[in-house]
């Protein structure tokens, strides 16, 4: 059997018992103002964070994944459609993406978008506010650039900025100049087709 000796350590004055509760005390106030400060860091994080994402930034964040899911989904479906059997359609570009923002605004969505052209061969895709029906004129105007304010509609206030809508594939074209429109359709390849419109509310 091996028998364990613990040796006996005086305290030096330094450390003695009243020293220790003192020691004790103040680092137990240290770590309260640690966590004090390191809670107005959140905060500040927080806010900071909160007001770097601007009504602006928000827009661009949905047009993007928006604008990038489209074009997805118009080459898919014109490699569907070339290889569809005769007399089979399959829904336009456009249609999904009138389906998806529906659904999505059905699941209790705040923000919406739409596609949106001056003279479309969709009624429903035709300009619904005066804002858009500026916003598109602009486009038609600068190609290249994007139109933004903000709306009231239905009592709430909204930032809205419509984006130049570029055809994702030459089947987009041909079908825009295919179908019966007020105003016969001539667009080409690089040409804008209307504008994306996409809304952020202001207030919740």
């Amino acid at each position: 059997m091996t028998l364990k000796v613990f040796s006996r350590i005086a305290l030096p004055a330094a450390l003695s018992p009243g020293a220790l509760l003192l020691a004790a005390a103040l680092r137990t106030l240290g770590a309260e103002q640690d966590q004090a400060a390191q809670a107005r860091d959140a905060a500040a994080v927080a806010a900071s964070t909160n007001a770097a994402i601007s009504p602006q930034s928000q827009a661009d964040a949905l047009h993007f994944v928006i604008a990038a899911d489209r074009e997805l989904a118009a080459r898919t479906l014109a490699a569907a459609q070339a290889a569809a059997r005769p007399g089979e359609t399959l829904p336009s570009p456009c249609e999904l993406l009138r389906r998806a923002c529906e659904s999505i605004q059905s699941n209790g969505a705040e923000f919406s978008y739409a596609l949106r052209a001056l003279h479309s061969p969709d009624p429903r895709n035709e300009p619904q506010t005066e804002l858009e029906q500026k916003g598109l004129e602009f486009l038609a105007r600068h190609p290249t650039g994007t139109y933004s304010g903000q709306e009231l509609l239905g009592g709430r206030r909204y930032f809205t900025v419509i984006y130049p809508d570029l055809p994702a594939t030459a089947s987009c074209v041909d079908c825009h100049n295919r179908r019966p429109a007020p105003i016969p359709q001539q667009h080409k390849i690089g040409e804008i087709l209307g504008g994306l419109v996409v809304r952020v509310p202001l207030e919740f």
